[in-house]
């Protein structure tokens, strides 16, 4: 027995002298210390508010007369910010009544007649058949567009559009829904960027006596949010456009929406959009000004269905994008390195810029 404990005990310290042995290689160990992920912020401020408190008030405006609201919002966050922008709680109401008739109150008489109030041959108020009309909202055409400026000052214009311009005739309520809640996008604003946005709240000129000493009332409400979705990828939509210098989105039908990453080692990449041309070649660039384009990227190309649709993905390799544009244009009025035409109202256009990071 004695004999075989040490025979064992032999055994054991061979093994180990064996496994020391596999181990005792030439290595090398580097370590890297003091790695962080740190999550950016986003904020914004508005007419240097933050948060904001400001209200506007427009008064006495009349049938074909104007008022107008504008501000200002500047990216204070971290990172680059897609903006969009709602009213709520749109209330129209009588105003403060000057004018009783018939036991009812309004602002005036013509307003009384206008919502068929009645008088008889005495004079005698009739309200009988009298209906409040304060709907304020349904007749004031919208205007808005917006200027986006980088850190240097009013001379750093980046980017510009109208969204809504009076030839579109939209009312608040087309916009923003009966009582509000839809959200408008105004586009993107760099870090250290602000925006300017304008506008125009047109009283309808054809706005009859009903609308005589009404009020409306609503609230704004600026949305800033990062540039990725929970899917992982950006969005930016491409719209028809009018030619400068308003650049008008044109809501005809032709769109596209482009998702993409925003950091990764290649630009990664779905569009799908409505074009004027069917069965035609199209070409998605990044685009660099000015004209013609000289130094701008392909991102990917696709040919138009019978039924005009382009859809398409693709990986791209652009290097880094900092308020960039992107367009779909005809591939035939795209040389290789540059524009060699332009038939603006074949393409879709940027209605924000987008920041894509090479890591």
């Amino acid at each position: 027995m004695k004999k075989i404990l040490i025979s064992l005990a032999m055994i054991a310290a061979v093994g180990a002298i064996a496994i020391g042995a596999t181990r005792a290689y030439f290595s090398d160990t580097e370590t890297s210390t003091g790695n962080t992920f740190t999550a950016g912020t986003i904020d914004i401020a508005i007419d240097d508010q933050n948060p904001w408190t400001r209200n506007y008030q427009i008064g006495d405006l009349k049938p074909g007369e104007t008022g107008n609201i504008n501000f200002d919002i500047t990216n204070v966050g971290q990172n680059p910010v897609n903006v969009s922008k709602t009213l709520t709680s749109i209330t129209g109401t009588g105003g403060t009544p000057h004018y009783t008739c018939g036991g009812v109150s309004v602002s005036s008489e013509p307003e009384f007649l206008a919502e068929h109030g009645t008088f008889n041959g005495q004079g005698v108020c009739d309200s009988t058949n009298w209906v409040a009309n304060d709907n304020v909202a349904s007749q004031i055409i919208y205007d808005l567009s917006v200027k986006v400026y980088g850190t240097t000052g009013e001379t750093d214009l980046l980017w510009w559009q109208a969204i809504y311009t009076d030839v579109d005739g939209k009312k608040i309520t087309d916009v923003y829904g009966p009582t509000g809640g839809t959200y408008v996008d105004l586009g993107m604003i760099p870090v250290g960027g602000h925006m300017i946005v304008t506008q125009s709240y047109h009283f309808d000129y054809n706005a009859g006596n009903e609308y005589q000493g009404d009020a409306l009332s609503f609230d704004i409400t600026i949305k800033g949010e990062q540039l990725t979705s929970n899917t992982g990828y950006a969005q930016v939509v491409l719209d028809n456009k009018t030619a400068g210098p308003e650049y008008a989105v044109i809501t005809d039908g032709y769109q596209g929406i482009l998702n993409y990453k925003t950091m990764n080692s290649t630009f990664d990449f779905n569009f799908t959009g409505t074009v004027t041309q069917s069965n035609t070649g199209y070409t998605l660039i990044y685009a660099v000004d000015p004209w013609p384009q000289i130094g701008s990227k392909v991102l990917g190309t696709a040919i138009s269905n019978g039924s005009g649709v382009v859809s398409f993905a693709g990986t791209a390799t652009p290097g880094s994008i900092t308020n960039g544009k992107v367009w779909l244009v005809l591939s035939n009025d795209w040389s290789g390195t540059q524009m060699s035409a332009w038939n603006q109202a074949d393409y879709l256009l940027e209605t924000g810029l987008i920041n894509y990071t090479q890591n």
